[in-house]
């Protein structure tokens, strides 16, 4: 079957598919080339932008709503072709794309909508909020969207419908790089706004693309500051690397670093059946919703005890109970793995024969629970994946914390009196998201910090208009006359 992916500029699909590229599971697609079309996809003149200015936010938000209406997966084809795509170039079941697209329609609601303004502030969104200062200079201040270059995760639908909403929100002008193992979700919603408002400036103001990473030819022109302000990043080390090196003045970088997440189970979870049972379903939770491919999702657990046998023996029945949750995991959240790479499964494979250093549970399609019997996390714990999770005894905090650094998003925690006890040191160790265990997954980016960003307002330009006449504010030239 032949697979093509259209590039959408400023309104417009084009089909010109004259590129073969190769997606990361065998199958190939064709894409017109992006260096052919540069011209389309950037913005002729920052006038272009001026339609966005024209209307309030109210008419921005109504928008969104009346957007949300048309993304019933069971009716929109676009989205229907999103998910036959995802068959094919994704790594995870087509339940769990299926239902992060139904998820999608979440993002357009009016009160969420709303709640994402209050953290920028309506008033600057909205126009020149006006700021006396002391010496009587009034700072009228607005908050306004750019030409912004978008590399986006390929992680699920979420970071594509994420990008439309914000990218509509501070009116800025979106070029969103496709990711090559979520091609359809970023074109799909492109396409819905055309079907439903082809000349709405917001619709002009999203366009998609795909070309190959380290594309020189085509990034060099592209990330250019007459194009492009500002990249927003989501993507791995080298990733971010590459694209750092486009960073001068006139372009920023705002990226969501590649991030890992922890848990935390205090010596309380393991003193009865009924606490190891319950941290064990709410742990499960955690690994395997989304077939841990979001930041979100635990790979570690850390498990304080006295490192005595008895301790130890707790511990590995633990992590048995965690390992029968994951498999009774629902479908439409989780699933066996469907590619697994080999490299992966031979680590895994090579701890099972350490039997006095490691307690291997599992490790295959189904996912795994790998306990550490010496207290140290296995050398691959960033990779861990396919609902796999490393359990680590540990005698105190400070032999967990050192493990702690900025790379770590999220930790959740059990019980809660351990969690508010640790919060405020472990954010002095660079974590960003301290929560419940059971809940690292139920996580609204759109509304609270994002990897350590109020993202809305970063993605923002912020202009100062200045009014220093009204009040005579001082003046070295005013004191000379």
């Amino acid at each position: 079957m032949k697979y093509q992916v259209p590039i959408v500029a400023r309104g417009e699909v084009i089909e010109d598919y004259e590129v073969t590229c190769e997606g990361r599971y065998g199958a190939s697609f064709e894409c017109p080339d992006p260096n052919k079309y540069l011209s389309k996809i950037v913005l002729p003149s920052r006038r272009e932008m001026e339609a966005l200015y024209q209307i309030s936010l109210d008419d921005v938000v109504d928008y969104l709503v009346e957007f949300g209406k048309h993304l019933d997966v069971d009716s929109n084809p676009h989205l229907q072709w999103a998910l036959e795509l995802s068959r094919v170039f994704n790594d995870v079941s087509s339940d769990l794309v299926e239902k992060a697209l139904r998820v999608n329609q979440g993002f357009c609601r009016r009160e969420m909508l709303e709640a994402m303004i209050d953290t920028v502030g309506r008033e600057h969104l909205d126009g020149w909020a006006p700021y006396e200062r002391a010496n009587g200079r009034i700072a009228h201040i607005h908050a306004f969207g750019v030409p912004t270059a978008h590399v986006i995760a390929g992680n699920g639908p979420a970071p594509a419908m994420m990008t439309f909403v914000r990218n509509a929100l501070i009116r800025g002008y979106a070029m969103v790089k496709i990711p090559s193992n979520e091609l359809g979700t970023a074109v799909a919603i492109a396409r819905t706004a055309i079907d439903m408002a082809p000349d709405h400036p917001l619709t002009k103001s999203f366009s998609t693309v795909y070309w190959r990473g380290g594309d020189e030819k085509f990034e060099t022109s592209l990330y250019h500051p007459k194009h492009v302000e500002r990249i927003v990043a989501w993507g791995g080390f080298e990733s971010i690397k590459h694209i750092a090196k486009y960073v001068r003045p006139g372009i920023d970088l705002m990226a969501f670093d590649p991030k890992i997440s922890r848990s935390v189970l205090g010596e309380q979870t393991f003193s009865s059946e009924d606490s190891m049972r319950e941290a064990a379903v709410r742990l499960a939770d955690d690994v395997g919703n989304g077939n841990q491919n979001g930041c979100t999702n635990s790979r570690v657990t850390y498990a304080l005890c006295d490192m005595s046998d008895d301790a130890l023996e707790r511990i590995k029945l633990f992590g048995q109970m965690v390992f029968d949750e994951i498999q009774k995991l629902p479908e439409e959240i989780s699933s066996e793995a469907i590619h697994m790479d080999p490299t992966f499964v031979s680590k895994v494979d090579s701890l099972s024969l350490l039997d006095d250093e490691y307690h291997v549970i599992g490790g295959d399609k189904r996912g795994g629970v790998i306990v550490s019997l010496l207290g140290d996390q296995v050398d691959f714990a960033d990779e861990l994946r396919y609902r796999t999770i490393n359990i680590v005894p540990v005698p105190d905090f400070d032999t967990m914390l050192r493990y702690f650094t900025r790379d770590v998003q999220t930790v959740g925690v059990y019980p809660e009196s351990l969690r508010d006890e640790l919060r405020t040191i472990m954010a002095l160790h660079g974590v960003q998201r301290i929560t419940s265990l059971g809940y690292m997954r139920e996580y609204n980016a759109s509304i609270d910090p994002h990897d350590g960003n109020e993202a809305l307002r970063k993605m923002c330009t912020w202009v100062v208009s200045e009014d220093c006449m009204t009040n005579y504010a001082p003046a070295l030239w005013r004191e000379t006359a």
